[in-house]
């Protein structure tokens, strides 16, 4: 069952379509797993982790057909990406800290746990869960199964189509109850039956009693987030964009100021199959739709585009924690080298948001009515 267009032309329709059909709906039906496809929530998380497509555009969508009053859980929702990214730029040891202890543990073909196994093999089979099947069954993997948090977030990571550093680490820290300290979210047998629609009923299989004894550490400790300097670019010459995993519609914004410039696109392998297929198909489709973009797969093609292409001043997408790719000394030191001047481009979206992720969701949300006027939706 294909979930996931990675056309983009199909994408907004299918994005239209929600609005106008289901996102009346969706505070309702949003936290039920009906299982595959999955028509009550948006599945857009996939293109947001890459921004594929953008926030912005997104909410641009869903409020221009919809009054903004009614949607407000749905934009929360867009935000909590945003928020995750945020508070982990000030947070950077928790994920450094994770990335110490993420060894994978191989799961038995079958727990007996019906659900549990169900959500596996969806997982496996499409790249995608539910985001409240993901919650129950990281509850079960670390309470009821006893594996580490840790190698779940491992293991979301080899398999999520939507994988981000910051929401899958912080996500599994809070089913943990790390990052709400002592505070795990538990699954629970009755709560499963009443969101899959009676689909699953794990009575008696369940470990639903957790007291948990963390002791908080470096709970005051915060980063503070510094914003890169914001540079005017329509003066500067030979422009070059690389788009990459972590913008994939960065150009769009140099386009809609008519900057002119050249671009390629960074594609790198994945080791999960299904997951390459659908990066590669994204970046065939952009390559489709801009005739004069190329693509690069390692450092030597992009040194021989910048040459070619005579670029003098690059553009990179800014590189949150957990997503580093040409912030590198070996990179860097080359484009000084070559006589270009970089940048890591940082949207207005998260230079708005992020100096306020670094607390608990419920004070950056206060915040949101604030960031959707400075995004102009």
């Amino acid at each position: 069952m294909k979930m996931f267009t990675t056309s983009r032309s199909q994408l907004i329709k299918n994005i239209i379509n929600f609005s106008e059909n289901e996102l009346s709906n969706y505070s309702k039906k949003r936290n039920f797993d009906f299982g595959p496809p999955h028509k009550n929530v948006s599945k857009l998380s996939p293109y947001l982790r890459t921004r594929f497509i953008s926030e912005e555009e997104v909410l641009k969508i869903a409020v221009s057909k919809n009054n903004i009053k009614n949607i407000e859980k749905f934009i929360e929702e867009i935000f909590w990406r945003t928020y995750w990214r945020g508070w982990l730029e000030s947070h950077p040891w928790i994920y450094h800290e994770y990335l110490d202890t993420s060894k994978h543990q191989l799961l038995p073909k079958k727990t007996g746990i019906k659900c549990f196994d169900k959500w596996k093999e969806e997982l496996i089979d499409t790249g995608y869960l539910h985001n409240h099947s993901r919650m129950w069954f990281a509850s079960i993997w670390i309470f009821t199964l006893g594996y580490s948090w840790q190698s779940g977030a491992e293991f979301f990571k080899r398999n999520l189509l939507d994988f981000c550093p910051a929401s899958n680490t912080l996500g599994w820290r809070w089913v943990a109850g790390l990052q709400t300290i002592n505070k795990p979210y538990l699954a629970l047998s009755d709560n499963i039956n009443h969101f899959t629609n009676g689909r699953f009923n794990p009575i008696g299989q369940l470990n639903e009693k957790v007291k948990l004894n963390y002791i908080e550490q470096n709970s005051s400790h915060v980063l503070t987030f510094i914003k890169p300097e914001k540079i005017e670019f329509k003066n500067f010459d030979n422009i070059g964009i690389i788009l990459n995993r972590n913008d994939l519609s960065l150009n769009h914004i140099f386009k809609n100021k008519e900057i002119t410039y050249e671009c390629c696109v960074y594609s790198n392998e994945h080791e999960n199959k299904l997951i390459n297929e659908f990066n590669k198909n994204i970046i065939q489709d952009i390559i489709e739709n801009n005739k004069n973009f190329e693509i690069t797969e390692n450092h030597n093609q992009i040194f021989n585009w910048l040459a070619n292409k005579k670029i003098k001043n690059l553009i990179l997408p800014y590189e949150t924690v957990g997503n580093k790719i040409f912030n590198i000394e070996k990179f860097k030191n080359k484009l000084k080298q070559l006589n270009i001047q970089y940048n890591f481009f940082l949207r207005d979206w998260d230079r708005n948001a992020f100096p306020y992720a670094t607390k608990g969701f419920f004070k950056f949300k206060k915040n949101i009515p604030n960031l959707i006027n400075l995004a102009k939706i």
